[in-house]
């Protein structure tokens, strides 16, 4: 009985990651999933009725140069097929192209991936930064597909919350660091 079992978790393991690197990134053209998911957490649950599974406890998602952390992570799925993945954390974190110079960190205390729509939703203290602007809101949606981001809600609005931005012109290279002040 412990060998089956040990069998099923085996699969779905191999199922969950191969189903979040489709549902991330979609297959290479000869058909091949392009990257490995990783998945650490300190407690893991899987209902194989629902397709349901629950991680909770300093989870970390990694798949390339994207990294999801938060306290609990829940993904959902139907007929083998990511629907959402949903994070909660104090706060969630979202980071992509680290080391790039169009690096993304996102965080909010909860976050709603919606595979289909490519649609990072994020709601409560919401941040997103990049290196040349910083968006605040209470409720921010980035279309991680086509690299749109829309910050506030008319619900925001109708609270007196606001959305802030923070622009960072370029620095001119050419301008001296050294300027003697008379």
């Amino acid at each position: 009985m412990f060998r089956l079992n040990k069998i099923k978790l085996a699969s779905f393991t191999c199922l969950t990651l191969s189903l979040i690197m489709h549902a991330s990134t979609g297959a290479t053209a000869n058909g091949e999933l392009a990257e490995d998911i990783k998945v650490q957490s300190n407690y893991m649950q899987f209902d194989m009725a629902t397709g349901s599974s629950t991680y909770e406890g300093d989870v970390k998602i990694s798949q390339g140069n994207i990294e999801l952390n938060g306290d609990k992570v829940i993904i959902q799925r139907q007929q083998d097929e990511i629907q959402q993945i949903l994070i909660d954390g104090q706060p969630a974190r979202y980071t992509q192209d680290e080391t790039s110079e169009n690096k993304i960190h996102a965080r909010s205390q909860h976050m709603q991936y919606l595979a289909a729509e490519h649609l990072l939703i994020m709601t409560v203290d919401a941040k997103l930064e990049q290196p040349d602007h910083t968006i605040e809101s209470q409720r921010i949606v980035y279309d991680t597909k086509n690299k749109i981001v829309v910050a506030g809600s008319e619900e925001q609005t109708q609270q007196g919350g606001r959305v802030n931005i923070t622009l960072t012109p370029k620095k001119d290279d050419t301008t001296p660091t050294n300027i003697e002040k008379p």
